[in-house]
């Protein structure tokens, strides 16, 4: 009876010591941690050696062809600076269509006239004053409008304007609006003392509004001949 019985003890020592090996090797090696979704990467820790890449600004696209661009009011005050500049103070006529629309009214209070009379004018003032000077002196854009505070001086030394030559000296300061469009001056608002200029070389305000009066007559006059003449040349051919 002991004789089997410690057959048997030897028989399970030996079972024992054959398993052991393979069973410390199992605790030795970690079970891998089973993931939930397979396949996906974890976007939130990046692979080894990834660089992210700079974004680009975005660019403006050019504009289209025909396109208008509207002006700087930089480029506004150049055109409304040729007209102290070029016409009034060195009388270069010559570039009044690169400065006026065609068609450009002008005003000064009550009074509305075209821009043929109000360039023969100025003409009219540079001949009764021939050593004309117009200043600058304030400047500002709202928009598409220039405003101008200006000074004008000259001496009264020729005739012009109904003005026989004093040979007085003449200070007008006054101001302009003008309203650019393109590149061009499409309409002009001027304001000033037009009396005080008669008072400076002894000449009656009333004359001078006589004068006046006579020229926007024979201007109105002349558009009306000139209309007329235009039509019996289209209705002729």
């Amino acid at each position: 009876m002991q004789i089997h019985r410690m057959f048997f003890l030897v028989v399970i020592t030996c079972i024992g010591m054959l398993l052991t090996p393979e069973e410390q090797q199992r605790k030795a090696t970690p079970t891998p941690t089973p993931q939930k979704n397979p396949g996906v990467v974890n976007q939130a820790q990046p692979y080894p050696n990834q660089q992210t890449k700079p974004v680009a600004p975005a660019q403006t696209r050019p504009g289209l062809p025909g396109q208008i661009q509207i002006a700087s009011a930089e480029q506004n005050k150049a055109v409304v600076r040729r007209v102290f500049d070029d016409l009034f103070s060195r009388g270069r006529y010559e570039f009044i269509d690169q400065i006026y629309a065609k068609d450009c009214p002008v005003h000064f209070g009550n009074r509305n006239t075209r821009l043929e009379q109000a360039v023969a004018e100025g003409k009219g003032w540079r001949s009764a004053s021939p050593d004309l000077l117009m200043m600058v002196n304030r400047i500002e854009v709202e928009r598409d409008f220039v405003i101008v505070d200006w000074t004008a001086k000259g001496t009264n030394t020729g005739k012009g304007n109904g003005v026989p030559a004093t040979g007085k000296r003449i200070l007008i300061r006054g101001n302009s609006k003008f309203r650019v469009l393109n590149g061009k001056i499409v309409e002009v608002w001027n304001n000033f003392d037009r009396d005080e200029i008669f008072r400076q070389v002894g000449v009656p305000p009333k004359l001078g509004h006589l004068y006046d009066g006579t020229q926007d007559f024979l201007f109105a006059l002349n558009q009306v001949f000139s209309n007329q003449v235009f039509s019996n040349q289209v209705f002729s051919n």
